[in-house]
């Protein structure tokens, strides 16, 4: 499983990019407080201040993604807070707040459950909030009042969201639910069927299948997919646990018929996490074989073939030899710095020494050209000299 960080979901990126940038709370501080107890959904707060360059930076760069909109839309109540004026200058000391952008995460009673300090980009600024919701862990609280009988439609959302969020499984509680209601397409229902949806192998999403016009007429065609791509990404991760080849199959098979223009890079990217961890080289062999011709010109997805090779399959002579080739083919330009590292070690690996050492010189002269730190790079070549 640990090798399976490596490669972290990253066509949750992917998937995600259909929605707009994020949208903030325009209400008071209290108003948005009353939001989050009442939703469920932990405060995202900007606590900025007009003067900060990387505030404005993060503004403009960062929030208007569109993957991080969906996922910040999805999961937060965002508000942006001016630490020098209004509520912000009260925000600012209850909070400990003295440099700028500070990145809050707080409950609907105000307690501070996450904090991050300075500009991030929209894989940082996710991977942020996912650490926020793991840390905002209120499953027991909601188990306790759900065993107590408690079965109001907010409690169970809430807990079943509580359950995703901390990747726990909700399957129980959302069957439960499911099993008691009569009509699935009143509009609480449909919210609780976009929630758990959570997988493309299960009972749950062949019910949100059925009901997906109404979903998309409620809930939007951009979210409905987003949906859709990340379910079928959580049951890649269960075929990873479980190591089950059939899931990757399954979720495939899902995603090449209700998002065709996705499916390439997905199969491509469940095959890749697949097997960074089940290691079979002779599966991967083949996989490599099959590539897609737009996937096999794409400098990124070759860099991230290439890194599952070098990492899981350093002894596979025949799979060394596939990466230098997808490396060489999609090399974007004579200026890649890191796409040329990158070969130059799949290279040594491969007993490629001198080649290695040659592209090693030209992408340090790149990098130097580029003002870009080449300690790595000159490290590598010191060793190759040595070997």
């Amino acid at each position: 499983m640990k090798k399976l960080i490596i490669v972290l979901f990253s066509f949750f990126y992917a998937a995600s990019s259909l929605a707009e940038g994020m949208e903030f709370h325009h209400g008071t501080w209290d108003e948005a407080l009353a939001k989050s107890k009442e939703t469920g959904k932990l405060i995202f707060m900007d606590a900025f201040t007009t003067w900060c360059g990387p505030c404005k930076r993060m503004s403009a760069q960062t929030f208007p993604l569109k993957e991080v909109g969906e996922f910040y839309n999805a999961n937060f109540i965002n508000v942006k807070m001016d630490m020098e004026k209004g509520e912000g200058l009260m925000l600012a000391g209850k909070y400990e707040v003295s440099s700028y952008p500070t990145l809050l995460y707080i409950d609907g009673e105000g307690k501070l459950v996450s904090k991050a300090i300075g500009y991030m980009d929209g894989p940082k600024f996710i991977d942020a909030g996912k650490s926020a919701l793991r840390k905002n862990d209120k499953t027991e609280l909601y188990a306790k009042e759900y065993t107590a009988g408690k079965r109001d439609f907010n409690t169970v959302y809430n807990y079943m969201r509580a359950l995703n969020n901390t990747g726990k499984s909700s399957t129980k509680i959302a069957n439960e639910y499911i099993n008691s209601q009569k009509d699935m397409t009143t509009t609480e229902n449909l919210k609780f069927l976009l929630e758990a949806a959570s997988e493309v192998d299960s009972r749950i999403f062949d019910l949100f299948l059925k009901h997906k016009d109404k979903l998309t007429a409620q809930f939007g065609s951009d979210v409905i997919l987003s949906k859709i791509m990340n379910a079928a990404a959580m049951t890649v991760k269960k075929a990873v646990e479980f190591q089950t080849i059939d899931l990757v199959h399954n979720a495939v098979t899902k995603i090449k018929s209700l998002a065709p223009a996705q499916a390439d890079h997905f199969e491509f990217q469940s095959n890749l996490h697949y097997y960074a961890s089940v290691i079979n080289a002779e599966e991967f062999s083949q996989i490599i074989k099959e590539l897609p011709g737009n996937i096999e010109k794409d400098p990124k997805s070759m860099m991230e073939l290439a890194n599952i090779i070098e990492k899981s399959y350093s002894g596979e002579g025949k799979l060394l030899s596939s990466a230098e080739k997808l490396l060489h083919q999609s090399m974007p330009n004579s200026r890649a710095v890191d796409h040329k590292f990158l070969l130059a070690r799949i290279y040594a690996l491969n007993n490629r020494s001198d080649k290695a050492y040659r592209l090693l010189e030209e992408a340090i002269s790149d990098g130097k050209n580029q003002n870009r730190d080449v300690t790595l790079l000159e490290q590598f070549k010191l060793r190759l000299g040595k070997s």
